[in-house]
């Protein structure tokens, strides 16, 4: 018995400097309120960017009006480039 009461004793004395105490549990709190604080924070600045991309989205487009041709305006033509040319050659047989 006296055996079986040292080895709980020894087990004991090594888990108990693990535990938390009460300062550990009070920096936990502490801890954990900034993260749900910062957490509040960016859900609502993301849900105000989603609100605003949604309005955004929900708007009709501008339609713009093309400037009319005054008298010395020209309009330019740009010419399309030439057609591309491609070549296959068989590699030669072995």
């Amino acid at each position: 018995m006296d055996d079986r009461l040292i080895a709980f004793e020894a087990h004991f004395n090594a888990i108990l400097p693990t535990l938390a105490t009460k300062a550990d549990v009070e920096a936990l709190r502490a801890e954990i309120h900034k993260w749900m604080l910062g957490t509040i924070v960016g859900m609502f600045i993301g849900f105000a960017g989603l609100l605003l991309a949604m309005q955004n989205m929900a708007r009709p487009p501008a339609v713009v009006q093309p400037p009319a041709p005054g008298p010395a305006q020209r309009t330019l033509q740009l010419e399309a480039p030439p057609p591309s040319v491609i070549i296959i050659i068989n590699p030669p047989p072995k």
